[in-house]
């Protein structure tokens, strides 16, 4: 009988980590009047391609994002105050928008970021993440806690709501839902995650001649 070799093992570490991976998300089609709150923070072109693709990242970044939820499984059953990965939604503009925030306190929200080093300041990203907490748990302000993977420091940042940020959040999901409903692309919005996107090869916003790797 054959016996496996390193590459085997490899692949199917790989595969244990997408199994976890898809059970956690499942593999539904989401209607277009239902918009996620990360679906808002991000391109919207790239929300609508794992929208309507619905191609799945690589399996090297299955691994970083199963790694990065068993952190906050971690934070959230020995978290001490609050109550835990609490799902909200609310409606606006005939779109029902819907988030899991990680932390629901009496006055705030917490949210838990894994990243390789400490940011100085949030990402915008993730401060218009949880604006949206906010809005769907009708809470003032938020902490952004980043943990690093690589040297354990760990650091929390106050987000305070902001209305106006919020406003913005809403009618970009009401994009992104008529653009699912009609069968249209958004358009692209270029920043520093582009190099990471794994639709790149699809994006308008690429030059002519350009590639994933020189963007």
């Amino acid at each position: 009988m054959a016996e496996v070799d390193e590459g085997h093992i490899e692949k199917i570490v790989y595969r244990a980590f997408r199994a976890a991976w898809e059970e956690d998300r499942g593999g539904r089609v989401t209607p277009p009047d239902l918009i996620y709150v990360t679906d808002v923070t991000q391109c919207l072109l790239k929300s609508w391609y794992q929208r309507t693709f619905g191609e799945p990242p690589s399996d090297e970044k299955v691994v970083i994002l199963v790694l990065g939820d068993d952190v906050h499984y971690i934070l959230n059953e020995s978290f001490p105050i609050g109550e835990g990965e609490m799902s909200a939604e609310k409606e606006y503009k005939g779109v029902r928008i819907r988030g899991r925030a990680d932390r629901v306190l009496s006055s705030s929200i917490v949210e838990f970021k894994t990243v390789n080093m400490v940011p100085k300041e949030p990402y915008n990203h993730h401060v218009r993440q949880v604006q949206l907490y906010l809005w769907l748990f009708d809470k003032p302000y938020a902490f952004i806690v980043y943990v690093s993977k690589k040297d354990g420091k760990v650091k929390a940042f106050k987000v305070e709501r902001s209305d106006e940020a919020i406003n913005e959040l809403l009618e970009r999901a009401a994009t992104l839902s008529r653009h699912l409903r009609e069968g249209t692309r958004p358009e692209p919005e270029p920043n520093w995650m582009c190099k990471y996107c794994e639709y790149a090869a699809f994006c308008s916003a690429r030059k002519p001649g350009e590639t994933a790797e020189s963007k």
